[in-house]
């Protein structure tokens, strides 16, 4: 039915180090394309040390009671237009560090689903994604994936619909069908009515569905009410603007901390990311000169001083160690 191009999943192995230094007591600003900060760039720096956080977690805990670091745009990380790039690390790196939560944006070209930002190709395919998911899950069993698709754009040269080509991927295709079958979590036909525990999900995909229409035959609707979503992302203004997107991002973490001790049953998504009138690495990481401290190091200061509670899912671009390690520790 379609050709599929398969690139087997990079997996980046560093040797151990030989000094174990503190993730909190290590404050010196990583460096990325001329940029420096704290809580930005170097996931990477302790590799492997997050990678089964979820496994110390009981079967009972609620997903919506978790405090889950992501990536916005997951698959940027090879772009390399500023415009477009929200990554610096592999999608395979990225789950090492502890990331659960990842935004896959597949465009139909030529029947096949390829990861764009916008206009912009990855260079990689939806295959690409879920093969690192898959690998990463049968090894760490303990764990659990969020994953928002997102049907990117409008489709290019192609026969078929966005939902024909998802299905083809889940149901049929030699090289995904039977991880998707071993992995994703489905609900029933009328739709999920709760955001399942983590027992539920364990070494599964949770499905959080930005296509097609309702109901959610394959996971939550984006725009489902067990969903609370803060996405501010048009920023005009780099002086202003980070102020104003910096207020709803707290005001986003403290409702979730809220609903969290009051059980309420629904799922907090906070974006840190901005663009059009600013860079994403720029929303992320401030000024290369320092002049404008960026969100990265705003919303991890706020954590590491004690602010709010459960923070749900808080999803980055360019994510630090830092600010990875400020989250998590809120699930203890």
């Amino acid at each position: 039915m379609m050709l599929l191009l398969y690139r087997f999943p990079i997996i980046a192995m560093k040797p151990p180090s030989c000094v174990l230094l503190s993730l909190v007591h290590m404050s010196v600003a990583a460096k990325y394309h001329g940029y420096n900060s704290p809580y930005s760039f170097d996931a990477d720096f302790d590799y492997g040390r997050t990678s089964q956080w979820m496994a110390s977690l009981p079967d009972t805990k609620t997903v919506t009671s978790l405090s889950i670091p992501g990536s916005h745009d997951t698959m940027t990380f090879a772009v390399t237009d500023p415009t477009y790039q929200c990554q610096n690390l592999h999608l395979s790196i990225q789950l090492q560090t502890g990331l659960r939560y990842f935004d896959i944006r597949a465009r139909l070209h030529n029947d096949e689903l390829l990861i764009y930002h916008g206009d912009q190709f990855t260079q990689y395919s939806y295959t690409d994604a879920l093969n690192t998911m898959f690998h990463f899950l049968d090894i760490h069993p303990s764990e659990t994936i969020l994953m928002r698709l997102k049907e990117e754009s409008t489709p290019i040269n192609s026969t078929i619909d966005f939902l024909t080509a998802f299905n083809y991927y889940r149901l049929n295709s030699t090289v995904t069908s039977g991880g998707c079958s071993k992995h994703f979590w489905i609900p029933n036909l009328a739709g999920p009515t709760r955001v399942p525990t983590l027992g539920e999900l364990r070494g599964k995909i949770l499905i959080l569905q930005n296509f097609g229409s309702d109901p959610a035959h394959y996971g939550i609707k984006w725009e489902s009410r067990l969903l609370s979503i803060e996405d501010l992302w048009d920023i005009p203004d780099l002086h202003m603007g980070l102020d104003e997107k910096f207020e709803a991002i707290t005001e986003a973490l403290e409702a979730a901390g809220n609903a969290a001790e009051e059980e309420s049953g629904v799922l907090y998504l906070s974006h840190l990311s901005a663009s059009v009138g600013v860079f994403p690495i720029e929303a992320a990481a401030g000024t290369q000169n320092g002049s404008i401290v960026g969100l990265n190091d705003r919303v991890g200061k706020w954590l590491s001083d004690g602010n709010g509670g459960s923070a749900g899912v808080v999803i980055i671009d360019f994510p630090g160690k830092l600010l990875i390690h400020e989250v998590l520790k809120r699930n203890h």
